[in-house]
Order: C-alpha cells, then structure tokens, then sequence
C-alpha cells in the first residue's frame, strides 16, 4: 500500500498536509528562534551585585569519529567489514523564565560509509519540550517535538550501536496544544485545549498519524478543603493515512478527597464512546479510581485504576529519592497511539535518572541541566540509551509496560541498573495494514541493563554496560535474543573538548535473527 500525500482531518473546512521531518525540523527551529527571543526579552534584570541564575542556556557543540564493525550489516551468513566516518554538530538549548520553560536538544549526524556498502547518510536527531506563556498567566502553548531512529520490527535486529540500517526508520512527532486557564466565580479552575498531534515515519509500509483532540476540564478544590468536585470532556479524532481513522468522545465527573496533605483520592464515573475496536461506534463505561501519596518531596506513590472499553487499565508510579540514590517503578496498562502520547519526549533514561537525583541539591532547571550534562560527559556515560527501542505500528494498540531502574551515584562512579517489560496486541481487528501485527495477535518485549561509569582521574573515566534483550510472540520460532556488551574510555583534552574510545560486542542467538557484531568507535567532541 501507498501512502498518500495528504492527511485529512474529519473537521469541517480544516485540511492539516502531513508534517514532514523537514518540515517539523524547520518549524522547530523558528519556533525555538521566537521562544529564545521571547525569553531573553522577557528575563528579569538582575539586580547590581547580586548572583542569579541564568534564564537561558544555548550549548552549541560538534563531534567528529569514525566506527570500524566486524558485520555491519548484521547478517547471519554474509558477513562483511564496515567503516564510517561521522561529523555531527548539534545544540542544547534550555529556557527558565516567565515566558518560556523548557529545552531543546538537536543533533545531526552525517555518515560516509568507506567500503560503499551503503549510501552516504543525514539523520536527525531532536528532543523539544516548552511551555509558553502567551498571555497573562492565562493563555499558553505546549510544544514538543522528536525525531529518532525506531525499529521498523520488533523481531528485527536492533539497530542501536550498530551501522547496519535494514531495521531502522526515523520517526518524527509534534505536538502542538494551546490552552485557556482561569478561576471562575473565585473557587472554579477551568482548562480548555485544543491538540495537534502527528508521528511519521520514513518508511512506506507503517502508518502516519495525525491526531486532533479537544477537552474542557473543571475543578473545585482549595488548599485547605477536604473534598471538591471535578468535570471534563473529551473529543479525539485519530487519522491513519495507512487503515482506518477513529473517534472517540468521553464526559467524567468525580469527587476528590484530601484527608490529608499527603494524600489525594479521586473517585470518577463517565462514559466514553469510540470505534476503535468496532467499525461502528459503540458505548461503554468509563470509570476509576486514583490513589496519590507524597509522604514528602522526595517519594511517591500513585495508583490509578480504570474501567475502560479495553477492559481493565492501570497506572502505578513508585519513586524514592535518596541521598544518593533513585528507585523508580513504572507499570501501565492501556492504549497506545505510536508516538502521540503527551509526555513522551525525554531527554533520556539515565539523563532524567540523574535529573531527578539533582533536583533536590539544584531547584534550578538551568544549572541542574548544567550539572547533569558535565557528569555524564566527564564519565562518558550516553544520555539517551533506551532499553528497549520503540518499534512502528500502523494502528492503536493495547500496551503493558513495566519498567524499574535505579541509579548510584558516589564521588567518582555512578551505576544504573534497569529492567523493562512489555506485551503488546493490536485493538481493531483489522489487518493488513503492513506492521508486525498482521502476523502476530500478541508481541512481548523485555530487557535489562546494567551500566557503570568510574572516574580514574579528574579528567579520565572508564566506563562499560552489560545489556539483554529478548522479544517474543504467541507463534513459535519467532523470537531474537540479543546480549551487548560495551567499555569505553573518555578523557578531557581541554576545557571543552573531550575524545572516547568504545569496544562493542554484540551477539544475537534468536530464532529469527543469528548474528555476531565487534565494532570500536573513536570520536572527539567540543563543546562551546
């Protein structure tokens, strides 16, 4: 099946074209361009003598390496020799004023491949995230925006740490979503939001997306009450230039409790109607219950469950700040639009481990930012590493999704160790729509991961990682199996300027893909 070119949106008089990834990468960049300006003229001046924090931070740096693999393609049988040269410059922007708060994290990599094996390549790489003040506390505008490679299958090799593209595609999403804030009468907080939302991938054969939903929330509830009162209402439109479009509408009232500070009970009723897994709309119920306790600034416990058309969903968060350390635990249970999700741009697992871990020692966004960055780049330690790497669907899906981590920070070392799992089946019925779940009803992901960096000297480290992955379904003999190992060594030349060197051993033994991978990276990398 063919895409084609435009998306339409079931909104009278409304055509939305398909965002590409130029696009969105130039709708970025202006969007960051205003931003900055809005919050360098808006900053505060400071006052004569006094030390303040930095309302914006801009990171430009450039990266220069090459990578020699024993199978760059990842083959089983027709293995091959495989060198690259790479160039990547990128930016780091972060925003902390009373216009704008938030970060943007864009690289470019520019790949030549020696042996001609394949084509000279650009990937993008970007994390956005900000809030926009537009106008008088009142009226704001969530923006976000992502592009990274993702596994074209979940059977298929990873493509993480490897220069093999047979099963890599670059995703792009953005989401765009103004707002109206207020009181009414004193004591009633409104939201009403509007949402646009779009993932595309570069591959022909998954599904586009494009998204547009509108809700209205109230709330009544002051610091000192014991209970309150709150009512929403949800319309999403869900457009799949690949299958079939949905919609879906929901109303909710609850009652909140608040027996005490610490804790928040809501208990909420409603019902939803949608044609998500019906070709016809149908009506269910839409009922749940959330229990959150915050016995201090450094805990949490959150426990969310719902009634919804899938059946049961759930939401459990547990995490624990210590002195030195994080626990974090994650379990979900619900429906998935691939990408679309609010919230999902990260800057990274092990650089929001250590975020959250500083959050306590520098309240400032900025210079934690600041903090965070230098840690990770004198240990050599990757920001970005993903346990395990999303993969492209063409439909909604119904996704459990449990995750724990933990990370160790001393003077000179810092240890994470991560677990992840997840079981994944398509909700509509139909098929043929070009991803893994026109062969397989059900696909199960888990994985986990030990990482450790240790500085030797004040401008040396040493560090490695130990990772496993398996992915299986409910057919027999389709599964991959892959264990990595990696050490590498990071050192500062200068005072910006640092260079790494990685050995990489990766070896899969799955049913579907068998493969043995050794590969040294070298690069230097400047800051300015």
């Amino acid at each position: 099946m063919r895409k084609d070119n435009p998306v339409k949106i079931r909104v009278p008089l409304v055509s939305i074209p398909r965002v590409r990834p130029v696009a969105l990468l130039v709708g970025c960049a202006l969007t960051a361009s205003v931003a900055l300006q809005a919050a360098r003229a808006q900053a505060p001046a400071a006052e004569e003598g006094a030390a303040r924090s930095p309302s914006v931070w801009v990171e430009p740096s450039i990266s220069a390496g090459a990578t020699v693999s024993s199978n760059g393609g990842l083959s089983s049988g027709n293995t091959r020799d495989e060198q690259t040269l790479e160039i990547s410059p990128g930016v780091r922007v972060v925003a902390n004023t009373p216009r704008v708060r938030g970060y943007l994290d864009y690289n470019l990599r520019a790949l030549t491949y020696l042996q001609g094996t394949s084509d000279d390549d650009l990937r993008h790489r970007l994390n956005a995230q900000a809030t926009v003040n537009a106008w008088d506390q009142r009226l704001f505008v969530d923006l976000a925006g992502s592009i990274d490679d993702e596994l074209r299958s979940a059977l298929g090799a990873p493509s993480s740490g490897s220069l093999s593209d047979a099963n890599r595609s670059s995703n792009t999403s953005l989401r765009f979503s103004p707002y109206w804030r207020s009181r009414l009468g004193g004591s009633v907080d409104s939201e009403f939001r509007y949402a646009l939302q779009s993932s595309n991938s570069e591959a022909a054969d998954r599904a586009d997306l494009t998204a547009q939903t509108l809700s209205a929330s109230l709330s009544s509830i002051g610091s000192r009450d014991l209970l309150g009162w709150t009512a929403s209402a949800l319309s999403q439109d869900v457009d799949y230039d690949l299958g079939r479009d949905t919609r879906s509408d929901s109303v909710q009232a609850g009652l909140i409790i608040v027996p005490d500070p610490r804790w928040r009970i809501t208990l909420s009723a409603g019902r939803e109607r949608n044609d998500i897994i019906t070709l016809e709309p149908e009506s269910y119920g839409n009922n749940a219950i959330a229990v959150d306790w915050q016995p201090s600034t450094r805990s949490r416990a959150l426990v969310e469950v719902q009634d919804r058309y899938f059946g049961t969903g759930h939401n459990v968060l547990l995490e624990h700040r210590g002195a030195r350390t994080v626990w974090r635990y994650t379990d979900s249970r619900g429906q998935s639009n691939s990408g679309i999700a609010e919230g999902a741009v990260s800057l990274g697992s092990v650089y929001d481990l250590l975020d959250s871990l500083y959050s306590s020692l520098e309240p400032d966004p900025i210079r934690r930012a600041q903090l965070v960055q230098a840690e990770l780049q004198r240990l050599g330690l990757p920001a970005d590493s993903q346990l395990l790497r999303n993969y492209q669907v063409s439909s909604a899906t119904l996704d459990r999704r449990q995750q724990a981590s933990v990370a160790l920070v001393g003077r000179r070392s810092v240890i994470t160790l991560a677990f992840s799992r997840s079981n994944s089946e398509r909700l509509s019925a139909v098929q043929g729509l070009g991803d893994d779940f026109d062969q397989f009803s059900n696909i199960a992901r888990q994985g986990w991961s030990l990482s450790a960096g240790h500085r030797l000297t004040p401008l040396t480290a040493l560090n490695a990682s130990l990772s496993r992955e398996r992915t299986t379904t409910n057919l027999v003999g389709f599964d991959t199996r892959v264990t990595a190992f990696t050490v590498g060594l990071a050192t500062r030349l200068a005072e910006r300027t640092a260079a790494s060197l990685q050995f990489r051993r990766s070896v899969s033994d799955g049913g579907q893909s068998r493969y043995r991978d050794t590969s040294i990276a070298a690069a230097i990398t400047h800051r300015f």
